[in-house]
């Protein structure tokens, strides 16, 4: 048996899959994202104690005496660029700046300068220029990624994940790091994943739950880890991520041509990954409960998320535009100063209506993000579903309409962690590959087609929804100057 464990932004989950792939177990426990003095922070000894809620809720029905018998290795998977700041005794100083997190402008200028490239700053490095210029930057011992600490946290050696070296530029990027000042122990060694790095500690297992001496398995970032927990490792294949952000992740057999669309290498040697989506689609559609009050303020936001979709799944007829862009946006818009709207209310409008189109334009924007990259000349001939929102199958359903497209949901959603079983079976050597392990062990639990005429009236609604893009972006670029004074 193999454990999978993706830390994401809202919560923590946890996977226990046979080695066939086939789900035993699964469990997930909320997280925070809170608002500090410097963004959007999380607190890792949080993803701890989440951790041992998720196993112990995946670990039902197994039985303890068959998962100290049976299971073979755990792996971690999470969000990034998420920074953990560690001190000299292995603890946390303070929370971790969440992906989110983009207040280090002055910091990515420089960075940007010295790599000759723009950075941005949510990236790690600026991120770790700001924290070791901060008064609490003689106390900084160290530098993780969020799944990176909580994989250290359970027993393993430091590392950083990295599937690629190509991937150096977006994490640590040793050689400007260098250039700025900041010594190479800040920063843990590189290792690929599938590459057992540790072992459960006896106070880990006694914190968590998870036998001692488990080997610990390298992770992926979470992307990555999708890709290869949805099956998507054949180029023209994609996988929908969905949570608080959502991506449209395409497998290629080369890079985009220019950057507007994320371009890096796939967790597959050879292949390639071109995405792009919305910062803000799950955490979105949370935010809409809460002020329109389908939700009460639970953990979350997630309560009253269903009674929303449902709403949204029964209006009809006219239906306003929203745009989900709360907090700026990266790939394919790139327009951190980017704010959402409301556009074509009228009288008739009430929150089902409202609902519905907050719905919609979380498919509208994966739809951007296909046009742009099949506009490039790539094909995407079928998109699989990972996530929450892959259970909703109205979503599911639109998302199919809105672009153009057959969408599955594979039998274990929790893509991530399903990619990290898949670590865990090539680390152990049970698959050659994670190619391999990806075609055995992931299988398709629903599928969607699209209906053509619900297919073509999205056409025109899509296009209502572009204009009224680029009617708040022009805004948007008529702001830029005064929010940079």
């Amino acid at each position: 048996m193999y454990c999978g464990i993706d830390v994401g932004t809202s919560s923590v989950k946890c996977l226990i899959t046979d080695a066939s792939g086939s789900r035993l177990g699964f469990g997930k426990a909320p997280v925070g994202l809170h608002l500090g003095d410097r963004g959007f922070e999380a607190d890792p000894m949080e993803w701890l104690r989440a951790t041992a809620i998720a196993y112990a809720e995946a670990a039902t029905g197994i039985g303890e005496a068959t998962l100290a018998a049976g299971l073979a290795a755990v792996a971690v998977s999470g969000n990034g660029p998420t920074l953990v700041t560690v001190g000299g005794d292995g603890l946390p100083i303070g929370r971790a700046a969440s992906w989110l997190e983009r207040g280090a402008v002055a910091e990515a200028e420089r960075v940007s300068a010295l790599a000759g490239r723009r950075v941005d700053p949510s990236f790690y490095l600026p991120k770790a220029l700001r924290a070791i210029e901060s008064p609490q930057g003689d106390d900084v011992a160290m530098f993780f990624s969020g799944p990176e600490y909580l994989a250290f946290a359970l027993g393993a050696a430091p590392v950083s994940y990295l599937a690629d070296d190509y991937y150096d530029a977006f994490v640590w990027d040793r050689a400007v790091a260098a250039r700025l000042g900041l010594a190479d122990s800040l920063f843990p060694l590189y290792v690929r994943p599938a590459t057992v790095i540790g072992s459960v500690s006896r106070q880990a297992a006694e914190a968590v739950g998870l036998p001692a001496g488990l080997p610990i398995v390298a992770g992926f970032p979470d992307f990555l880890a999708a890709l290869v927990g949805s099956g998507a490792v054949e180029t023209g294949l994609a996988c929908d991520r969905s949570g608080s952000s959502e991506a449209l992740n395409v497998c290629a057999d080369r890079p985009f041509p220019d950057r507007a669309i994320f371009s890096l290498p796939h967790a597959v040697s050879g292949l390639w990954n071109l995405s792009g989506g919305l910062s803000t689609s799950g955490t979105a559609v949370e935010w809409f409960a809460r002020a329109s009050g389908y939700s009460t303020g639970g953990v979350s936001g997630y309560d009253g998320i269903e009674a929303l979709l449902l709403d949204a799944e029964r209006s009809n007829g006219d239906v306003p535009i929203f745009l989900p862009y709360l907090s700026g946006e990266r790939a394919p818009l790139w327009e951190p100063g980017l704010r959402g709207a409301f556009i074509g209310l009228s009288l008739d409008h009430g929150r089902k209506e409202m609902a519905r189109a907050v719905v919609e334009s979380i498919a509208f924007g994966l739809r951007l993000a296909a046009d742009r990259i099949r506009g490039g000349g790539f094909d995407i001939r079928l998109a699989r579903c990972s996530g929450g929102a892959a259970r909703d199958a109205s979503l599911c359903a639109i998302k199919a309409d809105v672009l153009g497209l057959p969408v599955e949901v594979p039998a274990s959603p929790e893509c991530e962690a399903m990619g990290d079983a898949c670590a865990c079976a090539v680390a152990l050597g049970e698959r050659s590959s994670l190619a391999e392990a990806s075609a055995s062990m992931v299988a398709v639990g629903a599928r969607y087609e699209p209906d053509p005429r619900r297919a073509a009236a999205y056409d025109e609604r899509y296009e209502r929804w572009e204009r009224a893009l680029d009617a708040v972006l022009s805004m948007s670029a008529e702001r830029a100057p005064k929010e940079k004074r």
